[in-house]
């Protein structure tokens, strides 16, 4: 008769889960990282895009050229008035706070929707008659940006 205890059975993971855990880790990781690099580099293209679209309406506006504005707005923004009434309150803007000097950018927003991809801007920009916040949304077509909207707030627009 042999007095022996039997030897406890121990099971070992195998290593196989180890190794897909850290690759289903790596994987994560990488489309983390890779997410985050398009919208860090979405930002970054819409904001080169829309200082180079902000000059071209300030150059425009400054130039009493408010046609060549509305003319080269989506059509979106050109249903939103008549010709004629968005002529006159650029007209009256540009009376009020006079030609537009530097700029200095905001914030950013880029929106992705089945319409379209979506640029909003903020710029504080000096005018010769005073300070103005001007925000724009700007429609991304074909690697350009096309006027959507257009906001001003100065105190020039109501004391001048």
């Amino acid at each position: 008769m042999s007095l022996e205890t039997p030897t406890p059975e121990i099971q070992y993971a195998p290593a196989r889960k180890r190794v897909l855990w850290k690759w289903s880790l790596a994987v994560t990781a990488i489309v983390i990282i890779f997410v985050a690099w398009q919208c860090g580099s979405g930002i970054f293209q819409g904001h080169k895009l829309a200082d180079v679209a902000v000059q071209h309406f300030h150059e425009q506006l400054n130039g009493g050229r408010y046609d060549g504005i509305y003319d080269e707005a989506t059509e979106g923004f050109r249903q939103g008035g008549k010709h004629e009434e968005f002529m006159k309150l650029l007209g009256a803007v540009h009376a009020k706070t006079g030609d537009a000097g530097a700029t200095k950018s905001g914030s950013i927003n880029v929106t992705t929707t089945p319409s379209g991809t979506f640029v909003t801007t903020q710029y504080e920009t000096t005018f010769e008659k005073g300070a103005a916040t001007e925000t724009f949304t700007w429609l991304k077509t074909q690697g350009t940006l096309k006027l959507y909207g257009y906001n001003i707030q100065s105190n020039a627009l109501i004391l001048n």
